[in-house]
C-alpha cells in the first residue's frame, strides 16, 4: 500500500487552507485600514487660535456615571477654558475623543470654607430647597447646602472644587484660524 499520495493529497490541502488563512487576514487588514479615520490635508488641526466646537461630560470617581455633559465653543489659546483641558486638545482634529483627568489644582481649586455664608430665610427665591443653584442679589452663583426656618447656609464654591474629576470629550468642529 503506498501512502505517499494521501500525504501529497494532506500537503496540498495544507497548502490551500494556509493560502485563504492569509487572504483572509490580508482582507482584514485592508478593511481595517480603509475604515480608518482620514485625516484630510486640509482638516482643522486644534492650534492657536483655531475655533473649536466640542463635546464634554464630567464624572467623578465614586460617584454617578456622569454629572454633567454638554456641547461647548472656545478659542485655542485665549484661556477660555481650564488650561489642562486647552493643553491636552492641542493637535487633535474633529472626530478625535480624549479623556483628560483633571486635579483639583488644576481644575476649579480647593474646597474653601471660608466661601460659605449664611442668609436668612426671607432672601431666598419661593419653593428653593438644599441642593439647588441660586444667584444671589449680587449675581453669585451659589448652591443652597442647608435650609432652615430662619436661615440658609449657601455654598459660593464650584461644585467641583476640591474634587478630582474626568473629562471626556470628543472634537465636533474646527474652524482654522483667521
Amino acid at each position: 500500500m503506498n501512502c505517499r499520495p494521501h500525504h501529497r493529497a494532506r500537503t496540498n490541502r495544507l497548502s490551500i487552507l494556509f493560502v485563504l488563512i492569509a487572504a483572509i487576514c490580508a482582507a482584514c487588514a485592508w478593511v481595517t485600514w480603509l475604515e480608518r479615520p482620514a485625516v484630510a490635508a486640509d482638516q482643522a488641526t486644534i492650534e492657536e487660535g483655531a475655533t473649536v466646537t466640542f463635546s464634554y461630560s464630567f464624572t467623578v470617581p465614586g460617584t454617578v456615571p456622569t454629572i454633567y455633559s454638554d456641547v461647548g465653543t472656545f478659542v485655542q489659546g485665549k484661556h477660555q477654558i481650564l488650561p489642562v483641558v486647552e493643553r491636552e486638545l492641542a493637535g487633535l482634529h474633529p472626530g478625535d475623543e480624549k479623556t483628560v483627568e483633571v486635579t483639583p489644582e488644576e481644575g476649579f481649586g480647593p474646597y474653601d470654607e471660608q466661601k460659605k455664608a449664611n442668609v436668612p430665610r426671607a432672601s431666598l427665591p419661593e419653593g428653593v430647597k438644599e441642593g439647588d443653584v441660586v444667584e444671589d442679589q449680587n449675581g453669585r452663583v451659589a448652591t443652597i447646602t442647608t435650609i432652615s426656618d430662619t436661615g440658609a447656609v449657601m455654598d459660593y464654591n464650584h461644585p467641583l472644587a476640591g474634587k478630582r474629576f474626568v473629562m471626556q470629550i470628543k472634537v465636533l468642529k474646527v474652524e482654522k484660524p483667521s
